[in-house]
């Protein structure tokens, strides 16, 4: 693959590194196997039990930690056995407790991915940001200002689509519902320092920048994609909406005017 042409090479202790994970809707882009699993936590290794689970490492899974101290988000498996198989905390403690989550009932099929506009300065590869591997792939969003002006912001994500890596992913999850188009998918916009960027990304795996710490990071923005705007074979562009302005979902109390809906107030006699 090309490298991207916004690289790590000029960055200082306070440049801000953008990445993007797009996290599929179960039973829309894919059909799922829900699990449920015991962990415990100590130090930063994370390790789940989970009798042949049949994963392999690598695979990028959401967690969600229902009891315990474990912090929800995504990781990447680290390693694995028969049984059991370890993943990467954010931060250091001792906890267990019960933890649940989704797969791809076809286990080799992702059901997250994850990108960055760049590549690290030790060999051009993917960027690590808390354990995990950022894809590298020119992305661009833009459009997240709010305008206080009470109308939500409608952030547009655009990927290359150069080597049709986007529409084979489209292909992917469209055999699960038709024209689904990751319609309802999770993106969220993560950023962090330079200087606490995982040590591995640099040469001799020494960031020069600062000191790597997998929990600084600015706060996250979460959106869903309302609609596909664009494909083609240069660009594949979404179009993404916050929790609230997807469709059939209202904030409490939420009034619908005329501006939203003409005919709001209006009777007409049959």
């Amino acid at each position: 693959m090309a490298t991207p042409t916004a690289e790590l090479q000029e960055l200082t202790n306070k440049s801000i590194i953008e990445l993007y994970s797009v996290e599929l809707k179960a039973d829309v882009h894919y059909t799922k196997s829900a699990k449920t699993a015991t962990y415990s936590q100590s130090s930063s290794t994370i390790t789940i039990t989970l009798n042949s689970h049949g994963f392999s490492v690598g695979l990028i899974l959401s967690l969600n930690f229902t009891s315990g101290n474990g912090i929800d988000g995504i990781y990447t498996i680290q390693t694995v056995a028969t049984n059991t198989f370890t993943v990467t905390g954010t931060t250091s403690q001792s906890t267990s407790g019960n933890v649940s989550f989704n797969v791809n009932s076809t286990i080799s099929d992702p059901t997250v991915y994850l990108f960055h506009a760049g590549n690290n300065m030790k060999d051009s590869l993917d960027i690590i940001w808390q354990s995990n591997t950022y894809t590298r792939i020119p992305v661009k969003a833009e459009g997240y200002k709010y305008t206080g002006k009470g109308k939500l912001p409608r952030p547009l994500i655009s990927f290359s689509n150069l080597l049709g890596t986007i529409t084979a992913i489209l292909q992917l999850t469209n055999q699960t519902t038709a024209f689904s188009d990751l319609a309802g998918a999770k993106v969220t916009r993560r950023r962090t320092l330079s200087r606490f960027l995982d040590a591995t990304n640099f040469p001799s795996s020494v960031n020069p920048y600062g000191t790597p710490d997998a929990s600084s990071e600015l706060p996250r923005e979460v959106y869903f994609i309302e609609r596909k705007t664009i494909e083609n074979r240069d660009i594949v562009q979404f179009e993404m909406v916050g929790s609230f302005d997807l469709f059939g979902i209202a904030a409490p109390k939420k009034l619908v005017t005329r501006d939203d809906f003409a005919g709001v107030g209006t009777f007409v006699n049959g």
